[in-house]
C-alpha cells in the first residue's frame, strides 16, 4: 500500500494497493531507503508493507521518502496514525493546521536576518563537482556496527568530559552524544589516514587541516517564544550543522585529543542551533536565487538516539513494534548513524569508510576500548 503524490488532487491522494504471493525467503529490503533525489509525480511517498505468513503471523512495516519527511516527523505521524487506529481521543491543537512546507514559521519575525540573508551559512564548495563526490551513495564503502552498553557510553562521557581528560578545571561541558560523535569520527578520519584514501571533491583539502563533520540535528524544539514545532510539522526540519575540528586531533587516538574533539563539536551545535542561526539558515535556503554548488563535509552523521523507534507511541493497537532498521543498507563512505535501543539502553553505531579502511576501523583502539563489534 502506498501513498502517491498528485497534484490534481489536492484534498487527498490516492492509495495503490498491490497483493501478491511468494515464497519468504528472508526480509529483502523492500523499504528500504529510496535512493532518489527528486520524486517525480505519482512516485510513491509513504510505503507501508503486510506481510501474512502461512502460520497466520502478520507483519507491519512502513517508510516515508525522506523528500517529503524527516524522521522526526514520520515518527510523530505514525504516532498520530496509531492513535486513530487505537481510537484514542487527538489533541487537535498538537496536529499540523495544514501542509504547507514553510518551516520558518515556527521563528520569531522579530529575527531581523534579511541582510544576513544572501551570506552562506554553510561551506560550499566553490564550484559544481566534475567527478564523483566523496560523501555519495555510489562509491564503495565498508560497513560495520558497535554496539555501546549504558555503562561503557557513561566510561566514555566521563573520560573525554574536559575536566576529567585535562590538567585543568575548564567548566566546559559536553553531551554523551558529543563523545559519542568524537570517537567515531576519529576511527574514520584515522582509518583514512592509514590506508591512505585519496580525497576526493567535495572534502576539505590536506591545506586546511582541519576535517569538517556535518550533523542533522532536530529542529522541532529549538523554536523560540514558546513556537514548539512537534506535533505539528511533518516535513523536514533538521538543521546540517557543519563543525570544522582540528584533524591532528581526529588522528590522535587518546581520550584528551577525543575531548577536544567533542568540545569543538558542542560549542558548534550550541551556536548552530540556536533559533537565530536555524532561521538564518532557512531563510537562505528558501531565496530562489540562491544556487548551492554541494556542502564541503568529510563526515555526515545522523544521532537518532532521541527517539524511541520501538516505544509504546507507535503501537497500533497489536503491541508496540518489535525491531526497526537505520533505513536501509547504502552507506556513502564517511558515514555514522546512532541509533538507541530503550529496552537494553544500548547504543549501536553504524559506520561506513572507504573499502582500502575497512581493517583499519576495525583495529582502532579507542573504538574498540568502548565499544563491541556487532558480528551478527
Amino acid at each position: 500500500m502506498r501513498i502517491l503524490m498528485d497534484a490534481k488532487n489536492m484534498l487527498g491522494t490516492p492509495f495503490s494497493v498491490e497483493i501478491k504471493d511468494s515464497p519468504y525467503e528472508g526480509d529483502d529490503g523492500g523499504l528500504s531507503s529510496r535512493t532518489a533525489k527528486m520524486l517525480p509525480p505519482l512516485s510513491s511517498t509513504l510505503a507501508v508493507k503486510v506481510t501474512q505468513f502461512s502460520c497466520g503471523t502478520l507483519i507491519v512495516a512502513a517508510s516515508m521518502h525522506h523528500q517529503v519527511a524527516d524522521l522526526g516527523g514520520f515518527l510523530e505521524f505514525l504516532e498520530l496514525w496509531a492513535q486513530i487506529t487505537r481510537g484514542d481521543s487527538i489533541d487537535f491543537t498538537n496536529i499540523p493546521d495544514d501542509w504547507t512546507r514553510h518551516p520558518g514559521r515556527f521563528f520569531p519575525s522579530s529575527f531581523d536576518i534579511s541582510t544576513e540573508s544572501t551570506l552562506s551559512p554553510f561551506k560550499l564548495n566553490s564550484a559544481p563537482a566534475t567527478g564523483q563526490p566523496a560523501f555519495s551513495p555510489l562509491m564503495a564503502s565498508s560497513v560495520s556496527k558497535w554496539r555501546f552498553t549504558k555503562t561503557s557510553l557513561e566510561k566514555l562521557k566521563n573520560d573525554l568530559s574536559p575536566i576529567a581528560s585535562q590538567k585543568y578545571k575548564s567548566g566546559l561541558w559536553i553531551s554523551t552524544g558529543d563523545s559519542l560523535t568524537a570517537l567515531a569520527c576519529g576511527a574514520i578520519v584515522r582509518a583514512r589516514s592509514h590506508a591512505n584514501v585519496p580525497r576526493f571533491q567535495g572534502r576539505s583539502s590536506l591545506e586546511s587541516e582541519m576535517e569538517i563533520i556535518g550533523m542533522a540535528a532536530n529542529c522541532r524544539d529549538r523554536c523560540s517564544l514558546g513556537l514548539k514545532a512537534s506535533g505539528r510539522y511533518f516535513g523536514n526540519f533538521v538543521t546540517f550543522c557543519m563543525a570544522p575540528v582540528s584533524r591532528s586531533n581526529l588522528l590522535s587516538p587518546v581520550s584528551d585529543s577525543a575531548s577536544r574533539v567533542a568540545v569543538a563539536i558542542r560549542d558548534n551545535l550550541s551556536y548552530e542551533c540556536s533559533p537565530r542561526a536555524i532561521a538564518r539558515k532557512i531563510e537562505y535556503i528558501e531565496a530562489q536565487n540562491i544556487k548551492l554548488h554541494g556542502l564541503t563535509v568529510d563526515i555526515g552523521l545522523s544521532n537518532w538516539c532521541q527517539f524511541d523507534l520501538k516505544g509504546p507511541k507507535l503501537d497500533f493497537g497489536w503491541g508496540k513494534p518489535f525491531r526497526t532498521t537505520d533505513g536501509g543498507n547504502v552507506y556513502p563512505p564517511g558515514a555514522c548513524v546512532m541509533m538507541k535501543d530503550y529496552d537494553s539502553e544500548d547504543v549501536v553505531v553504524t559506520i561506513s569508510v572507504e573499502e582500502e579502511g575497512e581493517e583499519v576501523v576495525r583495529a582502532d583502539p579507542l573504538l574498540n576500548k568502548y565499544a563491541e563489534l556487532v558480528t551478527a
